[in-house]
């Protein structure tokens, strides 16, 4: 590995070294060899590592050591990794308290890789049969060095925008094609806390929408695109104000793969919680809402986790986009608080669980649906 900087690099000498064995055919002459598609350069792509986790399983959390290791070992020995990642708590057989910070953008980007269990990794949105099926341990610094090594489509530049509250947030993120591009894009800038009591790159909040921004126009080589995101209210928990990072993307919105990265890890301005002013809690509604779904993601079933509390008569149901109710029922037979609904029947999207107490107070939650028969 040359030296980014120094004296080293002012001049390269590059040397390939050939040798033959003795079992090369007496009878034949050899000509000589041939080289196609040589190329010296700089790498130019930054691999962005998409990690679904959660709190509540060790081999979750074993995940996450490695590949935060892997990252500090890359920066240690070398002043600089070739990858970034996010990391997504998702809510599997209990509570992870990180995802209940916020829900629903780790459900909106696992159900774009259809993703119904921790732990999950994806380097550069490429899942391929044999090689990379999510586990993290496929994901080591060779492979990541070959990622690199991939010229990217587009060049990406984040930047945090002044606001006047420090409770919003606003980006812009420039797309300029290195080459033309026809296929639509989905692009996104994620806001993360570096560090939450030990768990890195926590994803905090999407700011192009939960799912991301879709760009269906084609790009020419050199054409360059600018899209904003402007007071974003920041409803979510942010521990350290000054903590913060942005990673910004562009995706393939067919075949997943993550066309380029971009990271900014220093001069993010230091933002704050909004203060949501919320309605007045009433018992019940405090019990409802204290009703945990999960997993989520969820594939063919999925758990209502129930306080003691919870009356008589409660019920609930599952809308799909439309508004259309497609299950419903009550708490009625729940087992140590624990009540399953079969899922198996729903197609795979982002439904609304709706509780209604039998006073009438009612709260609404998300539930991904990727179901795998």
């Amino acid at each position: 590995m040359i030296p980014k900087a120094g004296a080293e690099r002012q001049q390269v000498r590059f040397r390939l070294a050939l040798a033959s064995n003795g079992t090369n055919d007496p009878n034949q002459t050899f000509d000589g060899f041939a080289f196609d598609n040589v190329y010296v350069g700089e790498k130019q792509r930054n691999v962005l590592v998409e990690h679904f986790t959660t709190s509540e399983l060790d081999i979750s959390v074993d995940a996450d050591i490695d590949l935060n290791d892997l990252y500090q070992d890359q920066l240690t020995f070398r002043g600089f990794s070739d990858f970034d990642q996010i990391q997504y708590h998702v809510n599997f057989n209990g509570v992870d308290p990180l995802n209940r910070d916020n829900p629903e953008d780790p459900a909106a980007r696992a159900l774009r890789y259809r993703v119904s269990q921790p732990p999950y990794t994806i380097m550069d949105g490429k899942l391929e049969p044999g090689k990379f099926t999510g586990r993290w341990l496929e994901i080591n610094k060779i492979e990541l060095d070959r990622r690199a090594l991939v010229d990217p489509v587009f060049d990406l530049e984040v930047e945090d925008l002044p606001t006047a509250e420090n409770t919003k947030m606003s980006v812009r993120l420039t797309l300029t094609a290195r080459q033309a591009y026809t296929r639509p894009v989905l692009i996104n800038v994620a806001l993360l806390e570096q560090d939450v009591n030990g768990n890195k790159n926590v994803l905090r909040k999407n700011l192009f929408t939960p799912a991301g921004l879709v760009i269906e126009l084609p790009f020419t080589q050199g054409q360059t695109l600018i899209r904003e995101a402007l007071d974003v209210v920041l409803d979510v928990p942010i521990v350290d104000p000054n903590n913060l990072m942005l990673v910004g993307y562009v995706q393939d919105l067919q075949s997943n793969e993550i066309l380029q990265s971009v990271v900014m890890r220093n001069g993010v301005a230091p933002k704050q919680t909004d203060p949501i002013t919320a309605v007045d809690d009433t018992p019940a509604l405090a019990v409802i809402r204290s009703i945990q779904i999960f997993p989520n993601p969820a594939s063919l079933e999925f758990k209502f986790g129930l306080p003691a509390e919870v009356a008589p008569g409660t019920s609930w149901k599952i809308l799909d986009q439309r508004g259309i109710t497609v299950l419903s029922g009550d708490f009625e037979g729940a087992v140590n608080g624990i009540k399953p609904v079969d899922i198996s029947e729903l197609a795979n999207a982002v439904y609304y669980v709706v509780m209604t107490s039998p006073q009438g107070a009612t709260v609404h939650k998300k539930l991904v649906v990727v179901n795998r028969n």
